[in-house]
């Protein structure tokens, strides 16, 4: 898949998965595994190519395309023959081989042509490479297991996606419960007010009713919180829409969750009330999961 096919596929993804997959080279067995893990960019590793760096090359742009994050590490074996098949001999090389050293012979003199036996001795017996052709093989396997791994991340992208729900759901009852304390803080403190003036009136002191609006006033705008709890429900909106939705949509949420953590702050900073400080507790251990999860999405 391409990173555009992610975008349009309205599923999510989890960046963590694994996946395994076989197929064989003559008579010998390829085996791959690919575990994926979280990370900020697409980081392909691929153990077991030995020094063939042409063809791990090869391997770690064929795999990076079918991810668009997340830390891969791919494992490849390729079991040992059990001595050399022909297709492993490289006949052209060894001709060459016989050929120069018939020819060395004849012209010392030596009545004898060299043997295979020579051959061997001289070390002149050359095969080809252990990995030669096999990288159609090689991307069968690969593909089985990528394939394998993108099922694991796609089931786990689903469960983040309804957990992820549920503590967007937690923090909407939470933050409307706060905004129905609102009022009530403002009517209280109104309250404690007009008893302390009732105290003074009593006491024979005649308060200064426009100091007294003032005040009362000036206390309503420090605890109006209305614009911080409409941008913290606008906030919760975008990012169910953003996760029924799907796609890439890691980095996005995060951004969401930076944004609907500073309405909180806010509105835990303005609001003394003990009822509306522990909704905002509530609001923030329901977040702080949000945070974990978000980061495990692609």
């Amino acid at each position: 898949m391409a990173p555009s096919d992610f975008e349009s596929s309205g599923k999510l993804y989890s960046m963590t998965g694994y996946g395994e997959g076989a197929e064989s080279l003559g008579e010998r067995k390829i085996e791959v595994n690919i575990r994926t893990l979280n990370h900020d960019n697409t980081s392909v590793k691929v153990r077991g190519l030995r020094e063939d760096q042409a063809l791990t090359h090869k391997t770690e742009n064929y795999v990076k395309e079918s991810f668009p994050r997340g830390r891969i590490e791919v494992r490849i074996k390729i079991e040992e023959g059990e001595g050399l098949t022909p297709d492993e001999l490289d006949s052209d090389a060894i001709r060459k081989s016989f050929t120069s050293l018939s020819q060395l012979a004849e012209d010392l003199g030596i009545s004898e042509g060299p043997g295979l036996e020579d051959l061997i001795a001289l070390d002149l017996l050359e095969t080809t490479p252990i990995y030669k052709g096999s990288w159609s093989r090689i991307k069968d396997a690969l593909s089985q297991a990528i394939e394998e791994a993108l099922a694991a991340q796609e089931e786990e992208g689903r469960s983040i996606r309804r957990d992820m729900l549920g503590h967007l759901d937690d923090i909407s009852r939470q933050l409307e419960d706060a905004e129905e304390e609102v009022p009530e803080v403002v009517r209280q403190y109104k309250r404690e007010l007009e008893d302390r003036i009732d105290k003074l009136l009593a006491e024979g002191i005649d308060p200064d009713e426009e100091k007294l609006e003032q005040e009362v006033a000036s206390f309503a705008d420090r605890v109006d919180v209305n614009e911080e709890i409409s941008r913290a429900k606008s906030h919760i909106k975008t990012a169910r829409e953003t996760l029924k939705e799907g796609g890439l949509v890691g980095k996005k949420l995060e951004f969401i969750r930076q944004e609907l953590q500073r309405e909180i702050n806010t509105l835990g900073a303005k609001s003394k009330d003990s009822k509306i400080q522990s909704k905002v507790i509530e609001m923030k251990l329901a977040l702080e999961k949000f945070k974990e999860q978000s980061r495990n999405l692609a």
